[in-house]
């Protein structure tokens, strides 16, 4: 008895701790309600102080909006995580824009989320903040393994500054690929201007993506915004209170146009196409050399041998820009302590290089070893470190991308 008093003392001093205090988001109290005193958690007593309540528990509700990652967590994360901590998770594979406005709905009606952690789209963290079905937590800071996250990455969601209340799991980037069987990497384009050189001496041996059909075309034409465009023009590319008719009197007026007179003068050495996988799909012909892709997807293409593993990534000395995803813990979770260690594992080191090795997604961390946990076959797929650490851009607000594609579509793509 003297013992389990002792222990209940220690604990009680623990939770009473000032050390890493967590404090609400953009409010004076938490919007969401748990067992255990959340101000008193720490990264010190983190696991400590939760998983008594956690095992509890029992189980929670995952929802993971995409389709590529269902793999990675119903076969590898979530057995690793029940086999470490015995709590079960019941994985759903969702809509991500359906799964918000379900929330939302829950909400209204003042009923309990039907989800206690959610992988989810960037581009609704807005809304869902707005909404308030996101639970107000700094994970952030909170995490013991968000300690080394890239700061905007993990505050910022497509513009939207959050806070930290969505951590970013997922980071993709597009970039440039190349075929070592044809194009070494000294003669691999290095820059916008070295694209255009390459493609004029290699005619229909470069693939374009179509900014209206795929993600790495939008990047290649953001990116070329951002490199070309004035310092003026750019103050609209990062307001995210852009409405869709400021977004199309900007496209249609002349801060496009440098931008616009390059791919004018690429379009006839250039195999422009309908989507990512075409233009992959393209490379792994040998019909292209050279193209625009996501870093991901190709690492994901080579691995299922869907592209030859001569294929490599690299970035533009202008810089290319790249997003990813969040995970979330909605406020109306009834299990926030289990999800809270669940969220925590998947930012773990473990999970994070698992990720990168299987998925080719790229990690938020910081001080990942990245060349020395995975296969040096493995490395030199992906876009070289150096460059990533470097030459990294955030999209730009996604009204003007579309309003941008549309101009593109009109002057590029329809003109003879």
């Amino acid at each position: 008895m003297r013992f389990l008093s002792m222990s209940i003392l220690a604990a009680a001093s623990l939770l009473a701790s000032p050390v890493m205090a967590v404090e609400p988001v953009g409010a004076p109290d938490f919007n969401i309600k748990a067992t255990v005193d959340l101000r008193a958690v720490s990264v010190e007593n983190f696991e400590k102080v939760l998983l008594p309540v956690a095992k509890t528990q029992g189980s929670f509700v995952f929802y993971d909006f995409t389709e590529s990652f269902t793999p990675l967590f119903v076969d590898n994360i979530i057995p690793r995580f029940e086999k470490k901590y015995g709590i079960k998770v019941t994985y759903r594979s969702v809509n991500g824009e359906q799964a918000i406005q379900q929330l939302v709905a829950a909400k209204q009606a003042g009923q309990p989320s039907p989800v206690d952690a959610f992988f989810m789209p960037n581009g609704q963290a807005r809304l869902g903040t707005e909404s308030g079905i996101i639970a107000n937590l700094p994970l952030n800071t909170m995490l013991p393994s968000a300690q080394d996250l890239n700061q905007l990455a993990s505050t910022v969601s497509r513009g939207f500054k959050h806070g930290g209340t969505v951590v970013p799991f997922h980071r993709n980037q597009t970039a440039i690929g190349y075929d070592t069987r044809f194009v070494s990497a000294e003669q691999a384009p290095k820059s916008l201007p070295e694209l255009l050189a390459f493609a004029k001496a290699n005619p229909k041996k470069v693939a374009i993506t179509n900014p209206t059909r795929g993600g790495s075309g939008q990047g290649i034409l953001e990116s070329a915004i951002l490199a070309m465009s004035t310092k003026e023009c750019l103050a609209r590319a990062y307001d995210y209170t852009l409405t869709a008719a400021d977004a199309a009197a900007w496209a249609a007026g002349p801060c496009l146009n440098p931008a616009l007179d390059y791919f004018k003068a690429l379009k006839p050495f250039v195999e422009f196409t309908n989507g990512n996988t075409d233009t992959l799909t393209l490379i792994a012909n040998g019909q292209a050399t050279v193209g625009t892709t996501w870093e991901d997807q190709t690492l994901d293409f080579i691995g299922r041998g869907l592209l030859p593993p001569t294929v490599r990534s690299r970035l533009l000395t202008e810089g290319q820009v790249g997003d990813g995803d969040g995970v979330m813990i909605p406020a109306g979770s009834q299990k926030v302590e289990a999800a809270l260690l669940f969220v925590d594992f998947i930012l773990s080191d473990e999970i994070q290089l698992l990720k990168l090795s299987l998925n080719g997604s790229r990690s938020a961390r910081t001080k990942l070893d990245i060349a020395g946990a995975l296969k040096p076959e493995l490395v030199e797929r992906l876009v070289p470190a150096d460059q990533y650490a470097s030459l990294t851009r955030p999209r730009i607000v996604g009204v003007l991308t579309s309003e941008a594609g549309k101009r593109f579509v009109t002057e590029i793509l329809q003109m003879p």
